[in-house]
């Protein structure tokens, strides 16, 4: 560790890849220290998420209006455009660890392990578990020097690390029971990107911690249609789309939106667009010259 005004500390800083960029998150810096007893952070403002694992020690966190006392195997985090202010509390040797990040998954990593803006810490999040996670981190990060770094390895570390700290979502955040709007359109979602696929409604329904009767219910209320009927609108719409394409069989359309048989198909798709699908190829290729 290099000496600083108020600390012991290793840094490091990271250029993260156009690959690295392409991900959900991640690392533009980190550090470890051994805080003087004079140690004093801010007031300051980061342009990142700035998460610290309290090794041993004890500091005083300050955020908007609010204080707590955190000590060893405690964590925080400073969210981005927030004011913060951290210094140390008593006379015992305050050790940290900061893993430093960006990203379009930050929010929603921080709230699965426990941390909101509102409430930015955690008590007792470092278990004997999470500091092994912890001290693998370290050895990707500062072990080899940073031409040889591993992206790799660090994200591989990074994700063991955050699953030892998954949290059970707090009263009043993640762990709310989500509005029916909400699962609504997470239903849509998954029909959207499932809907060449065997699906059963009970099994989409448990997703969400509802009975059959009632996810269909509501979902035919806020969408018009059943969830039946709307997995078959987003096959048979598809399926018109497949047919303007003049290389692809009838059959191979069928089995490419999710029906087990031509019959099976050709029946749905007339009910659907009042006509056969051949007829159907015939008209749109009419139309087109």
């Amino acid at each position: 560790m290099k000496e600083y005004a108020e600390e012991l500390a290793d840094l490091w800083h990271h250029m993260p890849s156009g690959y690295e960029r392409t991900g959900g998150f991640w690392f533009v810096r980190a550090g470890r220290n051994i805080a003087s007893p004079h140690y004093h952070v801010g007031p300051k403002q980061i342009e990142s998420y700035g998460l610290h694992f309290v090794l041993s020690g004890e500091l005083v966190l300050r955020y908007g209006n609010n204080e707590v006392k955190l000590g060893a195997n405690d964590m925080f985090c400073l969210f981005p455009h927030l004011t913060y202010e951290y210094w140390i509390q008593s006379t015992d040797s305050l050790q940290m660890i900061w893993l430093t990040m960006e990203g379009p998954q930050m929010r929603e990593l921080m709230q699965r392990i426990g941390l909101i803006a509102k409430q930015p810490f955690r008590y007792g999040a470092i278990t004997p578990e999470c500091r092994e996670r912890l001290r693998m981190m370290e050895e990707v990060i500062w072990h080899d020097p940073l031409y040889r770094l591993s992206v790799m390895k660090l994200m591989s570390a990074a994700y063991h690390l955050f699953e030892e700290l998954e949290h059970e979502p707090a009263a009043g955040t993640l762990g709310a029971a989500p509005s029916e709007e909400h699962w609504v359109d997470e239903a849509l979602r998954f029909f959207q990107l499932h809907y060449t696929e065997t699906l059963r409604v009970e099994t989409v329904a448990g997703m969400f911690g509802l009975h059959r009767s009632h996810f269909s219910h509501v979902f035919a209320q806020k969408v018009g249609v059943s969830p039946q009927q709307y997995v078959q609108r987003l096959r048979l719409t598809r399926a018109g789309e497949l047919l303007m394409d003049v290389s692809l069989q009838i059959g191979e359309i069928a089995s490419s939106v999710g029906y087990p048989d031509l019959y099976t198909f050709s029946r749905a798709f007339k009910r659907y667009h009042g006509c056969s699908p051949s007829d159907y190829r015939r008209l749109s290729e009419k139309e087109l010259n």
